[in-house]
């Protein structure tokens, strides 16, 4: 049986069309089977990564004046009452990622610093960065995750030099790196009853390549984002700090 014109350009489409979704949906599925941060993963674009951040004082973070992943048993986060908040952000996409700050944990009281940090074979861990102590709270970070055929070499924390918070009396800019906010404006558990969410907000970028040597361009998209506000990205957020402070990110 012989097709008419209109018949044969609807068949194409629909193959074309066909064709297309599946290449969707293939690039989208999530072939990464590891989802305990401390084991070792390969992982390509659109892959999930399982990653942690725990909380501590700096001397949980050493062992004998050397920097250890989380994951060594030789640290003694456990005794001291560490905190640990475990993500799973889909590769290379730019994420918001929030800790809950307004119910039982307040960054100073679990020792006021934090350390990113994945796999177990390369240990990779982030330097340990300031979050808060008694008098103030920093609520906004940038961590980016660096990988070189795959495989996670380096997680590090940029600093946007207090540009976001310049002028902003509600701010303070502590070491000329990090927008801060008084702990007493703070509210939660373990801070002063304040009327402020002093949640913790990491923007979270990736680059290097990925087990297909493919290249993670998320990173150098946040770069040029950085001057901009990137609340509008996150309008489903409620009640943050930045919507509170002139919806400044």
């Amino acid at each position: 049986m012989l097709m008419s014109g209109n018949a044969n350009v609807l068949a194409v489409t629909t193959a074309i069309l066909a064709l297309y979704l599946c290449s969707i949906s293939a690039e989208a599925r999530d072939e990464n089977p590891v989802f305990q941060p401390c084991a070792d993963a390969k992982i390509q674009r659109r892959d999930g990564f399982t990653f942690g951040i725990a909380f501590s004082d700096r001397d949980s973070f050493f062992f004998n004046s050397t920097q250890l992943s989380p994951c060594d048993s030789r640290l003694p986060l456990a005794n001291k009452g560490a905190q640990l908040a475990v993500f799973r952000p889909k590769v290379d996409e730019i994420s918001l990622l929030t800790i809950n700050t307004t119910t039982n944990f307040g960054p100073f009281t679990s020792g006021g610093l934090m350390v990113a940090f994945a796999g177990r074979k390369y240990a990779a861990r982030s330097l340990p960065i300031f979050v808060g102590n008694s008098s103030y709270v920093v609520t906004s970070f940038t961590l980016v995750l660096e990988f070189q055929k795959g495989t996670l070499q380096n997680l590090y924390w940029k600093h946007d030099d207090c540009s976001s918070c310049s002028g902003k009396s509600n701010f303070v800019c502590l070491n000329n790196k990090d927008c801060a906010i008084k702990t007493s404006n703070c509210q939660g558990s373990g801070q002063a009853s304040g009327s402020v969410d002093c949640s913790i907000g990491i923007q979270l970028a990736f680059s290097g390549t990925d087990k297909h040597y493919a290249v993670l361009n998320s990173w150098y998209e946040v770069s040029n984002l950085r001057q901009y506000s990137l609340y509008g990205l996150y309008s489903n957020l409620k009640d943050s700090l930045t919507s509170q402070y002139d919806k400044i990110f």
